[in-house]
């Protein structure tokens, strides 16, 4: 008998045997390890933080003694469907950890799923490569966390950079 005919005769045998048939069909079904499944406890909400955000207003390229400057933006996003939140401190410190700028004078009101942003111009060295945020919030009710993020970009030549850098909780409130 010709090797092609056994193989063929073997498939055929394969694909009429019921259990393969049945095999076949769950096959489309969610695997039992990723089914939905209840969850333990709810995310948690909070009724304030003080968030370290970094940002890199110059990075170095090719070498240490080679600067690229960036523009850097603070974006606060609040995430709370039904809630605003308060912002009470957005300082700006350098690579030292020396205080640049305080950003807001007076706390404002970001609505529910509103968000402000905050521009460190390219021109603006001071920062240096270590440059950071501390960002304050409270709310009048618990809510979700707000999400608190830099976005740094500018360019090199015909090149552009762009990266993200998200902000970490330093205290809960």
């Amino acid at each position: 008998m010709n090797f092609l005919v056994l193989i063929t005769i073997f498939l055929t045998l394969v694909a009429c045997n019921p259990k393969n048939r049945i095999a076949e069909e769950n096959s489309n079904q969610v695997p039992a390890s990723t089914e939905f499944k209840p969850i333990t406890h709810l995310p948690q909400l909070l009724l304030g933080q003080t968030v370290y955000v970094p940002i890199y207003s110059s990075i170095y390229f090719g070498n240490e003694t080679k600067l690229l400057h960036l523009t850097a933006v603070l974006s606060i996003r609040n995430t709370s469907l039904k809630e605003p939140i308060i912002i009470t401190q957005i300082n700006y410190h350098d690579t030292n950890g020396k205080l640049i700028k305080e950003f807001i004078t007076s706390p404002f009101t970001l609505g529910k799923m509103a968000t402000k942003d905050f521009v460190v111009p390219e021109m603006d060295l001071k920062g240096g490569t270590g440059a950071n945020f501390l960002v304050t919030w409270h709310g009048e009710n618990k809510v979700s966390r707000p999400i608190i993020e830099s976005v740094m970009l500018g360019e090199l030549g015909t090149k552009g950079v762009s990266f993200t850098s998200r902000g970490e909780e330093v205290e809960s409130h």
